[in-house]
């Protein structure tokens, strides 16, 4: 089944859970592929995997597939997939956002704490809708936290430690939430903060120390949450971090993956950062 086919089952026959599930499932596989996403987009899967998720708000694993589905036909061309730098990929992340994806991921989290497979495919859904520097990835990012989403991402951290998957996920999507410089993207940091999102990260860099990704988002979400600003708020979170042994965890993670650039690269912003 391609994508053609896939979204079509899935436009037509949503409502029957076990066909949605299939089809959601089918453009997750499909949608890894960079050249499968616009042709997903263009046959109108951002909004038949909403109407879906939409449709079964109890069935766990339908919840999961429409997540990553989400996430991939939303990605970028190269890796890291979330970057989605390219104007299409631009567009297919406002898309999502018009249809009410960001707060239908918020919702499918909440409804299914304890399923690592639904936080960790929500947390990779909001990482990828929520990542772009434009006005309009600034409006996503806040739509995002009005909804509870870095709330949601926090738990997701605290419930499932183990789980090197939600634990990566979990970092990117809160380093993205909490990016940007403005008024808005500061009181986003505080929220994550007091959320405990710092010790969070810190706590899941030091348990999959092995884990490249772990220490790369991990390091991007204490570089996002702690820093850029100079007031009494993110000097206490900077030293909350400290405390929470982020100095320490960020010369770990660069010696453990000397051969990775962007562990290397977002490790030594939170040193100087923190230093």
């Amino acid at each position: 089944m391609g994508v053609a086919a896939a979204t079509a089952a899935l436009r037509a026959h949503g409502s029957v859970s076990r066909v949605a599930l299939a089809a959601c499932g089918r453009l997750v596989d499909l949608c890894k592929e960079a050249q499968n996403r616009q042709l997903a987009a263009d046959a109108g899967a951002i909004e038949a995997i909403v109407a879906a998720m939409q449709a079964h708000p109890q069935v766990a694993n339908l919840q999961q597939n429409g997540c990553m589905a989400m996430a991939n036909v939303c990605a970028g061309p190269n890796p890291p997939a979330c970057a989605g730098t390219d104007a299409a990929g631009i567009a297919r992340k406002q898309r999502a956002a018009d249809a009410g994806g960001i707060e239908l991921v918020v919702a499918a989290m909440q409804a299914h704490p304890q399923d690592a497979g639904v936080q960790q495919g929500g947390c990779m859904a909001m990482a990828n809708v929520c990542s772009g520097t434009d006005a309009a990835g600034r409006a996503r990012r806040q739509r995002a936290a009005d909804a509870g989403g870095i709330e949601v991402v926090v738990a997701a951290l605290q419930a499932h430690p183990q789980d090197a998957g939600v634990q990566q996920d979990g970092c990117l999507a809160m380093g993205n939430v909490c990016a940007g410089t403005d008024a808005a993207a500061f009181a986003r940091k505080q929220r994550a903060a007091d959320a405990g999102g710092i010790e969070v990260a810190v706590a899941a860099m030091q348990a999959h120390p092995q884990v490249a990704g772990v220490q790369r988002f991990g390091c991007l979400a204490l570089v996002n949450n702690v820093c850029f600003s100079s007031d009494a708020a993110a000097r206490a979170r900077r030293q909350r971090a400290v405390t929470a042994g982020a100095t320490e965890t960020a010369v770990g993670a660069m010696q453990a993956h000397p051969g990775d650039a962007a562990v290397q690269r977002h490790g030594q912003r939170l040193r100087d950062f923190l230093a």
